[in-house]
């Protein structure tokens, strides 16, 4: 389903009955003072930064982050998972302690919209892009699938199965989640992309590129070839793998699949704010998408790139991929 949704608020005032409804909510104010006199919210689950893997693929120990559900120490039962992964600049402790993972997740589960479910929140080394760079001197991408998932898996009581294995990020991880959700398919079922990063280099000469462009991209992709890219930018590019994909073909059953032989595309979920500076680009690889025949949903709401907008939308991933996780 290749849907745009943007989201139209509309607010209407009866300035007879203002005075009474203030006079009711400062009641409900006061009322809900009382029960909780800290203005607390109760949080569901359990949080920890703490855990680490030693990685051999990048030499160092590695953080990650874990969200455990509220029944998860009195059960015996395993759990899905949602790989939930940071932005640029920032490490496995964001999705805590600013985007309130915590808190959204537990409300969610405690709520109903969301069946319970274990989240990893790796860190990204600042700025890997989650992949292996041009010269093999960081192979996040490696480490992630050889080292880390088979680890967490192990160690924490996970649904070792790919309907059960969700990816999410924003930004920088919007990216992420997308590159690994479409190339590692077998893996996860389901990709929720926030605010993603999915970058576009047009070819030009290196002398015509900002001294940011000419760091970044050759830090991330290597040296620019003699058509003006970056030597291994294609073969990371979302947008390049989208156009090297044959059109697909409708199936009976919903997947997004165009060759017998190959699993199906995850469940593939965009959000991005009107006022983001990077919707653009969500939105030619939505035109991509749509030319390839790949089902999808788009969905376009008011706010930048910013964290109220990512806390608003990992509340809507939650109902999203739980929906998947219970069918």
């Amino acid at each position: 389903m290749r849907n745009y949704h943007p989201t139209i608020t509309e607010s209407t005032f009866n300035r007879n009955s203002m005075k009474s409804t203030i006079t009711l909510s400062s009641l409900f104010v006061i009322l809900a003072l009382l029960c909780n006199p800290l203005g607390l919210t109760a949080q569901h689950g359990t949080v920890d930064n703490s855990q680490s893997v030693q990685s051999e693929i990048l030499d160092r120990d590695m953080s990650y982050s874990v969200y455990l559900p509220e029944s998860y120490e009195e059960s015996t039962r395993h759990y899905p998972v949602l790989y939930l992964l940071h932005g640029m600049t920032g490490d496995h402790n964001d999705w805590i302690t600013v985007g309130e993972v915590q808190r959204i997740a537990g409300m969610a589960m405690a709520e109903g919209t969301a069946p319970e479910m274990i989240i990893i929140m790796p860190d990204g080394l600042y700025d890997s892009f989650y992949i292996n760079n041009y010269d093999g001197s960081v192979r996040w991408e490696e480490f992630f699938h050889t080292e880390l998932i088979p680890d967490v898996e192990q160690r924490y009581r996970i649904i070792n199965d790919r309907s059960s294995r969700a990816i999410a990020g924003l930004s920088m991880g919007g990216y992420g989640a997308m590159y690994h959700g479409v190339k590692y398919r077998e893996t996860f079922s389901h990709v929720y992309a926030m605010s993603a990063a999915f970058l576009e280099v047009e070819p030009m000469p290196i002398e015509e590129r900002s001294d940011w462009d000419r760091d970044f991209h050759q830090k991330t992709w290597g040296p620019y070839n003699e058509n003006g890219l970056p030597e291994n930018y294609k073969e990371h590019s979302v947008q390049e793998m989208f156009k090297a994909m044959d059109p697909i073909e409708p199936s009976q059953d919903g997947w997004n699949s165009n060759a017998a032989e190959e699993p199906p595309l995850p469940g593939i979920f965009i959000d991005c704010g009107d006022d983001d500076f990077l919707i653009q680009q969500n939105m030619n690889l939505a035109e991509i998408m749509n030319e390839k025949n790949v089902d999808f949903e788009f969905r376009i709401r008011d706010g930048g790139h910013t964290w109220h907008y990512w806390r608003t939308a990992l509340a809507n991933a939650m109902a999203v991929i739980g929906d998947h996780f219970r069918n």
